[in-house]
């Protein structure tokens, strides 16, 4: 088939269809759709065709979406941005179901679809034609050179701004993207490439394929004057940069760290999950983005210092934990940010040492602290907006709380918990919950007081310590102070340090909001220190 005119055909006004189907449409219950699962069907594979062009930030798309029904449902709703009063937004010019012309209603960023008379475990293919300039989601725009560039920017739920999908990450589907583009453009997205057919006009078409589930999150293209360099096989699988050509050199060089990273969680978690691995320079919003398969690193982190190692680790940790094992709603996002975290800080202390890990683990703690003076929530809450959910908690309160596991199950059992989370869990979607079971079968503890002190409850302890020394015997009363929660349970490592430099170290079990202690000590310490070995999080008040 020739894909210039197929695209050519549907890319007209659509013809009215009889009256009487299109009054059963305007009967379908309209709404705002909140992006939330849908259980009642299972899109399995998105074909994405998009052409995109040099004159205007519009592009024309023509998505395929197969999915399975599982269960009667006489409306399939899927995610498709709306047509702002700005001329932004996708407007729909026809929509074919399974090869014969249907209506349809598109509003309120829902794209409302009859199911007609299929039934549970039916399979249907729509194919929806659809034009417009992406409000989000697609970035158009020019690079720090000024060159222009094209880069998909999904997170959290901005896919649906440019291609019609179920845009949510417990929805996971295979995909192709076939991207026409001038031809002076490289083009890069999910899967592997195919094919590569030049056309009229000095343009190509771009044929990439992966057979590896992910969420929509996590699917994408960019296209823009790289730089490619390709640098054979890690572990049987492709490995690839893509920089800007004026810092060319820059990039290869801060990401030839990537192989010995790759081999690292490798070797600790499993397999790496996806075809290929690249590593992208491009002009979106974020540092880093997960992009399964090809990372999308910020134009202005690239360096040629190496400054962003820890960022490509965080990043490739994320292949295992956020695009393989995906958080099954918004409020679990710690599993993909809190995880990729932690084991960045495992990264840091098996290759850079314990110092430079608690140097890590302090300034961690101090942005934890900062934050819930503002924002006093637990981890897995519920928010409308998700990008308030890119916070410290999702990120840095997770990885501590991982940390402070590792003390309570043990280190080997917390990295053997990990990797059986996501043997179990990979290529699908998990919640805290499934995580919390897993980590008790293997350590074969009870934890749910751990995890609703840590996880389920808002802010951490907030602690004033008081000290008196008469005859030989320290005298320390403990106290809980913060407002929010009577008292947390934990173990408090506390420093005694004498004149002579003589060290003292005892353990304490917390569970109370006031503690009182007796220590014999030969001496009045010089210095008492809390959490000498930075195993703790609390607040120290001064």
């Amino acid at each position: 088939m020739d894909l210039i005119n197929t695209k050519a055909e549907f890319f007209t006004k659509p013809v009215l269809l009889f009256t009487a189907f299109f009054l059963f449409l305007v009967n379908f219950t309209s709404g705002r759709n909140n992006l939330q699962p849908r259980d009642y069907i299972d899109v399995f594979h998105y074909s994405v065709n998009i052409e995109i062009n040099d004159t205007t930030d519009s592009v024309k798309g023509i998505t395929g979406i197969s999915l399975l029904l599982n269960r009667p449902a006489d409306t399939i709703s899927l995610d498709l941005a709306s047509a702002t009063t700005g001329n932004k937004g996708m407007v729909v010019d026809s929509i074919l179901k399974n090869g014969v012309r249907t209506a349809y209603i598109h509003e309120l960023n829902t794209l409302r679809l009859p199911s007609g008379e299929n039934g549970p475990d039916d399979t249907i293919i729509y194919r929806i034609f659809y034009h417009g300039i992406p409000i989000s989601g697609l970035i158009i725009s020019e690079n720090m050179y000024g060159d222009r560039t094209f880069f998909a920017d999904n997170w959290p739920n901005r896919a649906h701004n440019w291609f019609p999908c179920a845009d949510h990450p417990s929805s996971r589907a295979t995909v192709d993207f076939t991207i026409t583009a001038p031809s002076h453009y490289q083009v890069i997205a999910t899967g592997l490439l195919q094919k590569k057919v030049n056309l009229p006009g000095k343009r190509t078409t771009h044929y990439w394929s992966s057979n590896v589930p992910v969420p929509t999150k996590v699917m994408v293209f960019g296209a823009a004057g790289f730089a490619v360099e390709y640098k054979g096989y890690i572990n049987g699988v492709p490995y690839s940069n893509w920089v800007y050509p004026q810092n060319a050199q820059e990039g290869f060089s801060d990401f030839s760290v990537t192989p010995e990273i790759l081999e690292f969680f490798s070797g600790m978690i499993g397999p790496y999950p996806f075809e290929k691995i690249a590593n992208v320079q491009s002009t979106t919003r974020y540092g880093g983005m997960e992009n399964a398969g090809n990372i999308f690193y910020h134009e202005k982190a690239v360096t040629g210092h190496q400054s962003i190692k820890y960022t490509i680790v965080h990043e490739m940790a994320h292949q295992w934990f956020g695009n393989s094992v995906t958080e099954s709603d918004w409020p679990h996002l710690w599993l993909s940010e809190g995880i990729a975290t932690w084991l960045t800080n495992w990264y840091i202390e098996k290759n850079d040492g314990t110092q430079r890990l608690n140097e890590m683990l302090v300034s961690q703690r101090e942005r934890i602290i900062e934050f819930s003076r503002a924002n006093l929530v637990p981890v897995v809450y519920h928010t409308e907006n998700y990008s308030d959910l890119l916070n410290p908690n999702s990120y840095q309160k997770g990885s501590w709380i991982l940390h402070m596991l590792r003390r309570k199950i043990g280190e080997d059992v917390l990295v053997r918990g990990l990797a059986e989370f996501y043997d179990k869990f990979k290529l699908s979607h998990a919640c805290s919950g499934d995580f919390i079971k897993i980590m008790e079968g293997v350590s074969g503890m009870h934890l749910g007081d751990f995890f609703d002190d840590w996880l389920f409850s808002a802010g951490h302890p907030v602690l004033a310590l008081n000290s008196s020394f008469s005859n030989g015997r320290l005298n320390l009363e403990l106290i809980q102070t913060q407002q929010h929660k009577i008292a947390f349970s934990f173990p408090l490592d506390i420093r005694f340090v004498l004149e002579d430099d003589t060290i003292h170290d005892h353990t304490f079990d917390i569970m109370f909001r006031r503690h009182e202690f007796i220590l014999d000590l030969p001496s009045e310490p010089a210095e008492i220190i809390l959490d000498p070995d930075i195993s703790l999080l609390f607040e120290l008040l001064q």
